[in-house]
């Protein structure tokens, strides 16, 4: 008969040999840039979806993009709703998700949902902003002013979080985009698709299995105050 010990041992030993079959080294992904500090080193970890928000009104907010010019949060809302991503792409994870998001951002921009994308970040200034707007090459909004504000109402986490609003602005899924990429760890292929399922799961009108996960990404202090940072342009006034 099998004693528990060595049933322990085994599913131990099963464990470690799954997660180095999976796991392939990444040097470039270790080290989150200087004064950063990694959220998560293994993995998305499903949440307690009441504990995190699901379900909650996310309010309308003044957002000023990349430019300076205004817009409404909920003007980007569409029949299905708005997926709001944050970006920094001086972030490993973050960098490394951006074909990504931007190939799934062609695909459910027709089922209709808009995109939003946030930079709550002290170090990046309006060039690398948009320059990441332009390698994303997606329609949407990118915001400056108004990053860390809305970062704040969603309980922002890390640079590898999603959020998806649905046509009423209620936050039906936040996490990760799926658990391929992460700090410290590449897979050869995702296994889990977190933010595809949600879509396709709200595009269908069925419940989303798993509506809340960790991120693996760089911490993310959501202070509104920083704002500040992104100070809009006035009128006539060229960008440097």
């Amino acid at each position: 008969m099998r004693t528990t010990k060595g049933f322990l041992r085994a599913s131990v030993a099963s464990l470690t040999l799954t997660l180095a079959a999976g796991l392939s080294a990444d040097p470039g992904g270790i080290n989150p840039p200087s004064g950063r500090t990694p959220t998560i080193w293994i993995g998305p970890e499903i949440l307690t979806p009441t504990e995190v928000g699901i379900g909650k009104p996310i309010p309308d907010l003044e957002l000023h993009d990349v430019e300076g010019n205004k817009h409404a949060l909920h003007g980007n809302t569409r029949s299905k709703g708005m997926v709001i991503v944050v970006r920094d792409p001086e972030c490993p994870v973050s960098k490394r998700y951006g074909p990504r998001i931007s190939s799934m951002a062609r695909h459910y921009l027709t089922a209709g949902f808009g995109f939003v994308f946030i930079y709550p970040s002290e170090t990046l200034d309006k060039a690398q902003r948009i320059r990441d707007r332009e390698n994303l090459a997606i329609p949407g909004l990118y915001v400056g002013q108004g990053s860390f504000a809305l970062a704040e109402k969603l309980g922002v986490k890390s640079t590898g979080e999603v959020f998806i609003l649905d046509a009423d602005n209620r936050l039906r899924y936040r996490g990760a985009i799926d658990d391929q990429y992460g700090l410290g760890y590449t897979k050869d292929v995702p296994t889990r698709h977190y933010l595809r399922n949600a879509l396709d799961a709200m595009t269908q009108g069925r419940a989303i299995t798993t509506p809340a996960t960790s991120a693996p990404g760089c911490f993310i202090d959501a202070d509104p105050t920083k704002d500040q940072l992104f100070q809009p342009l006035s009128a006539g006034q060229m960008l440097s």
